[in-house]
């Protein structure tokens, strides 16, 4: 149940947000339309963390059923006619699958902090949002979904077609196998949505031609290692970059006349996107205060390791060198600096998702609980001691312990479940480690 509060006519607010009231670490946010967006956290991926609504009255009331439900739609719109609804109304909302999968893997885009491939990734983003207009009534809101998968499915298919004929011939495992048939079927689907030929589409089928003419599909256990948990103390707050594109150590290097650091962060990937590179930055924050200087615009360079690094020398007006951390951030984020509390937090939720998450696509790969339950003790010994939940919204440590030993019944163990289920890219990155 959400609690609706409005605020029709009150400049830089929305006429309706639908919220929860717990608070959550692994949220985030997907503009669907213009002034409609919606929260998904991913604690809790089977129903909506939050709904905003720019404009109650000039919103497709089309999208607005499909997210929220008839009922709920006619129960705000009579709310914001009768001014009853400024102190908050709890309401309930109808289940949204295919909305809700689509902003899960947005979210997960952003989380994520392993090795994914990319363009497996943004299929299957296109693919649910082609998806997603299938629940809408013809017309203009429609077509403009349509029309973002296909730009979307296109941009990503040299990148699938690739890894596709690199596992031609293979013997897949079932989830993975059904996993790229999904896809290769969601690509078929936009295929006729375009007018005529499209050679850039038709190559993810000729590729799946060749993959699914393998003579078996594999469903032994798979056997090998995790890769290895970054155990940096390092300020990145995933908030404010998202995953996959810097690493987890930022080292502080104090210049040489000792008014200034050179900050270095190692980039995630070997080539990082440049539309990235160039609007990446780096404040100094004070630790004891928590007061920001101002922020600037990092570079990428190769290091003498050759290997690509973000870095840039940031002066330090007076500050010691240990009395400060670096904010690394997008410049496109709206997040201010946090506190080291916050922050550690935050990154103890990114570490546990994305090895919770890595743990159980070894696990729907082999059938098997043993990968999983491997994958759980390493992560056990990267935590820190610590009691009570590990961030807002997860388990404990002691939740983590109880499943490897036998079950336990905490929520979180059910976040890779329906709306949540592993992404195929995620599959894809289990299947390569071995």
């Amino acid at each position: 149940m959400l609690t609706l509060r409005t605020a029709p006519g009150i400049v830089g607010r929305p006429d309706v947000r639908l919220t929860r009231s717990t608070p959550a670490d692994l949220v985030r946010t997907t503009e669907l339309a213009p002034g409609v967006s919606v929260e998904i956290d991913l604690a809790d991926p089977s129903r909506w963390y939050a709904a905003d609504v720019r404009r109650w009255a000039a919103a497709d009331r089309d999208l607005l059923e499909a997210l929220l439900g008839p009922a709920a739609v006619r129960e705000v719109t009579g709310l914001l006619a009768s001014g009853d609804a400024e102190a908050g109304v709890p309401l309930e909302v109808a289940p949204a699958t295919v909305w809700r999968r689509l902003a899960v893997i947005d979210a997960l885009d952003w989380w994520l902090q392993l090795p994914l491939n990319q363009g497996l990734l943004d299929a299957e983003r296109a693919i649910v949002r082609a998806r997603a207009a299938t629940s809408l009534r013809s017309g203009a809101l429609r077509r403009t979904f349509v029309d973002r998968a296909v730009v979307l499915a296109r941009r990503s298919a040299d990148e699938v077609s690739t890894y596709l004929n690199g596992i031609a011939g293979a013997s897949l495992p079932r989830a993975l196998f059904s996993g790229l048939s999904r896809l290769a079927g969601g690509y078929a689907s936009l295929a006729r949505e375009v007018d005529g030929p499209d050679a850039v589409l038709a190559a993810v089928q000729t590729a799946w031609e060749r993959v699914s003419r393998a003579p078996s599909m594999s469903v032994a256990p798979v056997v090998g290692t995790l890769p290895t948990l970054a155990r940096s103390t390092s300020g990145v707050d995933p908030r404010q970059v998202r995953a996959r594109i810097v690493g987890s150590d930022v080292q502080l290097i104090p210049a040489p006349q000792g008014t200034a650091v050179r900050v270095v962060v190692p980039a995630f990937a070997p080539q990082p996107s440049p539309v990235v590179a160039d609007r990446l930055m780096v404040r100094l924050v004070d630790r004891r205060s928590g007061e920001a200087q101002v922020p600037t615009l990092l570079t990428l360079h190769t290091s003498a390791a050759g290997t690509p690094v973000f870095t840039e020398v940031v002066p330090l007006r007076g500050a010691s060198v240990e009395d400060l951390r670096a904010d690394v951030f997008d410049a496109d984020s709206a997040e201010p600096a946090t506190s080291d509390t916050d922050l550690l937090r935050q990154r103890r939720a990114q570490l546990v998702l994305s090895e919770w998450r890595h743990a159980a696509a070894e696990s729907r790969l082999s059938r098997s609980l043993r990968a999983r339950n491997r994958g759980l003790v390493r992560l056990l010994d990267a935590l820190a001691p610590t009691t009570g939940p590990l961030f807002h919204g997860g388990p404990a440590r002691s939740d983590i312990s109880d499943l490897v030993n036998g079950s336990s019944n905490h929520p979180w163990f059910s976040t890779t479940a329906a709306a949540g289920g592993p992404l195929v890219a995620e599959l894809a990155a289990a299947y390569d480690d071995h």
